[in-house]
């Protein structure tokens, strides 16, 4: 009996331990740097976390999409094509998002992800952030802040960088 319950113990320490490291990891991250320990915590419940292997797809052009996927550790490349201006970045890392178009329409992705080495991410699906949102709406609005930040500064940067931009 003694045994059972330091292992019980040991196990509640070690999901602990882990649960600490994620929320600090979150908390680090752009996208949910606004949110309390508590919001973070109940955002993680929402995540579904996946690590990706060096060259390991993530998601294809064409592909339709069903959430985001936030960068929580390593780097990945996003394939060339036409649809991309030249002055798009073709590598993310660690605080980065990626397909934060899909969290409002299932339109198919622009490009092609893939792992330049091995990444962690936690996705964010359509139908947790529809939850999230009408669950709890204060955690809800500051992560659609964060999310509309992230768009307005590659939308600008995308437009800066094109040739004939118009004064803004």
């Amino acid at each position: 009996m003694g045994w059972a319950r330091n292992k019980i113990i040991n196990m509640k320490f070690f999901g602990a331990d882990t649960n600490a490291q994620k929320i600090g990891t979150l908390k680090n991250i752009p996208l949910f740097h606004t949110l309390t320990r508590k919001e973070l915590l109940e955002v993680d419940e929402l995540l579904h976390d996946r690590t990706y292997e060096k060259g390991e797809v993530i998601f294809e052009k064409g592909e339709t999409g069903h959430g985001i996927f936030v960068i929580l550790s390593g780097k990945v490349g996003v394939t060339p094509c036409s649809e991309l201006p030249a002055s798009a970045d073709l590598e993310l890392g660690a605080g980065e998002v990626l397909g934060e178009f899909s969290l409002f329409d299932e339109m198919p992705r622009l490009a092609t992800i893939v792992a330049l080495e091995r990444t962690e991410t936690a996705a964010l699906f359509q139908p947790e952030f529809s939850s999230l949102l009408t669950t709890n709406k204060n955690i809800g609005v500051k992560v659609l802040v964060e999310i509309n930040r992230t768009l307005s500064r590659r939308t600008r940067k995308l437009l800066l960088n094109q040739l004939h931009t118009p004064s803004l």
